[in-house]
This record gives C-alpha cells, structure tokens and sequence, in this order.
C-alpha cells in the first residue's frame, strides 16, 4: 500500500459498503464542519526539521501505561464493526494484532468481547465504556472486561447525549438480529444514535461522581476520552485519570468545536509528567501523526480509515493501514532528524497563517 492507495481507499470502501453502512461511518455532526476541519488542522501545521542528524537507526517504542509496543499507532475505538465485515470486531482486532498495534475495543461492538480478546498477541487491548444509570450493570462488565485480559478502560465522556448527523438520520441501517450490541445489557440490535428516538435524552450520564467511583472500582488505569480543555483534562487527572484522549469524537456529536490539533498543545503542557495524552481526529498521514507526537501526544488514534480498510480487506487490511502509517512516520522522522520518538519535540511544528 502506498500514499495513492490510501486516498482511494475511502471511495472504495464506499463502493462496496450498504450505503447505510457508509452513512454511518462517514456522518459529521450538522454541517460537519468539525469532521472536515479536523483533517485540514493537521494539514496546515507545518514541520521545520532539523538537518544532518543521524537517523540510520530508528527507534519508534513507546510505553502506553507501562506497556511497551512498537509504535504509537493505536486502532481507536469505533462500533458496530458487522456494519463493515462479518466477522466485525473479531477481525479488526486480529489485525491490530497482527501489525503488534494496540487496539481499543468499542463499548458499542458485534462480537463478544472475549471473542476479540482472543486475538490479542503481544500488544495491548482496553476497553470503551460508556456509563449508564444501572451501576451494578457497568459493575458487572467491568469484570467481565477485566477477566478477558484487557488493561485499561476508557471511559467517553463527550456525548451524554447524541449529535445529530442529516447524512445518517437521512440513511439509517436497518435493526438486524444478526448485528447485535452484544456486550451491552440486553444485548439490543445495533442502532445508531441520529435516530429520532434518542434526540436529545441523556443516555450516558457520566459525571465527575461517576469518574471518581470508576477509578476506584476499576482494576485497570482508567482513561477519559473526549476531552478538549486543559482545565477538564487537569480535573480528569486529580479525579484518577492515567491518561487522557483528545478528541471531539470525530466531530460527531457537537458540530464547530475545536479541532484535536488545536487543542493537543494546550492539553499537553498542563498534564506534562502528571499523565498520558493520546489524540485522535483526522490524522491521515505519517507526517500528521509526527506533528501530534510534537505537540505532546504520546500516541495516536485511528478511526475511520481502519474501518474502510476492515470493509475492503478484512484483518489483513486493518494491518496493512496499520503499517502503512508507520513506515510514513518512520520516513517524516528520518526527514525531520529525529531517529526517536523522544526527539519529536513542539519546536519541529509551526503553525500556518
């Protein structure tokens, strides 16, 4: 796979998804402002690389919660992976595996969680929880979770209510028996959440008492994921947070925020030696992924083009996208003068005017 390749592979993962299906992955909130702007953010940050360093031998380790993997390249959590590929989560956990990539599984998944926790090689696996008003219910997949070996939970907290996406309200897929939210209570029919029914009603109601007892009831690092202040992610932090991720959920829900790009600095510098960042929203290139390690992420997250790559290919595509990140990483690395991660740092980056 190459730069050209990947482009395509969007529209080709178009042809051959139901449209419904596609809807669902592509969707922005309103206007989808925020989904676009996320991708264009990166793109205009430029890079001001050092020169005549050595870079014959790269290093691209990273520790993720005390864990170490080859590569700052995380699958991020994204749902109801039967929309895309029969064997949904199964698969696209196989392929994290394969490209020894950690893999963060969706609370909102088709497939048993211990069904994808069987795939797991050497790189990590957490797990994506919402919370909902039944605690002895998140109690109970909490050590469902942890006994299949996941290591971290991580805990979204930017939609307690649904966005609303035209695209996919205009498009819904049709409730299946066969494409089930399987982990959830019930294990209800995968629907998604621009629906008519589930406007505006607070579905997940997390809040900074529901993080605190999280933190304590869980035997994992608890991560918070969907947020885009220094204040909040500090709060999240003193709450018990290891880790936090920058992200506007691909914008969505909440149409105009901020792009993660823009947010990633400020985050970054407040929570410095206090816990881990990881970013995601719209990084598509090698060089978007240099940029965020610049601005202070330890490592970052891929949606959408794991999908498309799970629809064309299966568990060999999610790895050949995998891997196609990191070779661009390795090459922008090499170009900028930095043979290791720990050389990546904020003064490589330029924003443009």
């Amino acid at each position: 796979m190459d730069s050209v390749d990947f482009d395509v592979m969007e529209e080709q993962a178009r042809a051959k998804m139901p449209s419904a299906s596609f809807a669902f992955c592509a969707a922005g909130a309103d206007d989808e402002i925020s989904a676009v702007e996320n991708i264009t953010a990166w793109r205009n940050i430029r890079l001001r690389p050092r020169v005549l360093n050595d870079v014959e031998t790269m290093d691209t380790r990273v520790a993720l919660l005390g864990h170490t993997v080859p590569s700052p390249i995380l699958v991020a959590p994204t749902g109801r992976h039967k929309l895309f590929h029969a064997e949904g989560e199964r698969a696209t956990a196989r392929g994290a595996a394969a490209a020894n990539a950690a893999y963060v599984m969706a609370c909102f998944s088709n497939v048993m969680l211990e069904d994808a926790a069987a795939e797991r090689r050497a790189a990590p696996q957490w797990f994506q929880l919402y919370y909902w008003p039944n605690r002895a219910e998140v109690e109970a997949l909490i050590d469902r979770i942890a006994a299949a070996g996941f290591t971290a939970l991580v805990l979204t907290v930017d939609a307690p209510v649904g966005g609303w996406s035209p695209r996919a309200a205009r498009d819904q897929h049709q409730p299946s028996p066969d494409v089930l939210n399987i982990n959830m209570p019930g294990a209800p029919m995968a629907r998604t959440a621009y629906h008519p029914d589930f406007a505006g009603k607070v579905v997940y109601p997390a809040t900074w008492r529901e993080l605190e007892w999280l933190v304590k009831r869980s035997p994992m690092p608890v991560i918070v994921k969907g947020v885009l202040r220094a204040d909040d992610a500090a709060r999240c932090v003193d709450c018990g947070a290891r880790a936090i991720m920058v992200s506007n959920h691909g914008g969505r829900h909440l149409d105009t925020t901020v792009t993660t790009a823009a947010a990633l600095g400020e985050i970054a510098a407040a929570l410095a030696g206090k816990a881990e960042v990881y970013v995601d929203g719209g990084i598509r290139r090698g060089t978007d992924i240099f940029k965020a390690l610049a601005l202070g992420a330890r490592a970052v997250m891929i949606g959408r083009p794991v999908i498309w790559a799970l629809t064309l290919r299966g568990a060999d595509g999610v790895a050949q996208v995998l891997e196609h990140l990191h070779v661009e990483l390795v090459r922008a690395m090499q170009l900028c003068g930095t043979a290791t991660l720990k050389d990546i740092t904020p003064d490589l980056v330029a924003f443009s005017r």
